[in-house]
């Protein structure tokens, strides 16, 4: 499932998808509370974020659809953790979080333009682990990447840092 997703992650961010051109295969089910194979546990609240969204299809009938983009844009303040236990009571959700990624400062990734050239962002977070009393949180090291490398760690793990 995840080769699959990121395959289809690479053909979102190398066959130049436009505003016009979205691809109705997604990275991941738009409204499922829970997500099972992604490293970092990205809730419905970020659709917005990975640029899936409900666009009208014309056909026999015209109807909303989920459809996948590729102009990401995860902004400052964003907040991700590794685990939808993580939007429990603080005290509980500090027992069972790995990773926090806390995003620092960012720009968008375009699609495609006129050109066939496309910008692909820029992301500075923060990785943030538990302390060993599982306390707090602290800051384990600090990233800047492309907007579509971020995606590609939240499914993949921070293996993907290491060739950066």
């Amino acid at each position: 499932m995840i080769k699959e997703t990121l395959n289809l992650l690479d053909d979102l961010v190398t066959q130049n998808i436009t505003k016009n051109n979205r691809s109705t295969k997604l990275l991941k089910n738009p409204n499922s509370k829970t997500q099972k194979g992604w490293f970092i546990y990205v809730p419905p609240c970020f659709n917005d974020a990975l640029d899936i969204k409900k666009t009208e299809r014309v056909g026999r009938e015209n109807k909303l659809v989920w459809t996948q983009g590729s102009s990401f844009f995860f902004k400052r303040g964003d907040t991700l953790y590794d685990t939808p236990e993580a939007y429990r009571i603080w005290s509980e959700a500090l027992k069972s979080i790995n990773y926090c990624l806390h995003i620092k400062k960012s720009s968008s990734a375009e699609c495609a333009n006129a050109n066939n050239e496309r910008f692909s962002g820029s992301i500075t977070f923060s990785i943030m682990v538990p302390n060993d009393s599982r306390s707090k949180i602290a800051e384990h090291s600090s990233h800047t990447i492309s907007q579509d490398l971020f995606v590609r760690f939240l499914i993949a793990g921070p293996d993907i840092l290491t060739t950066v």
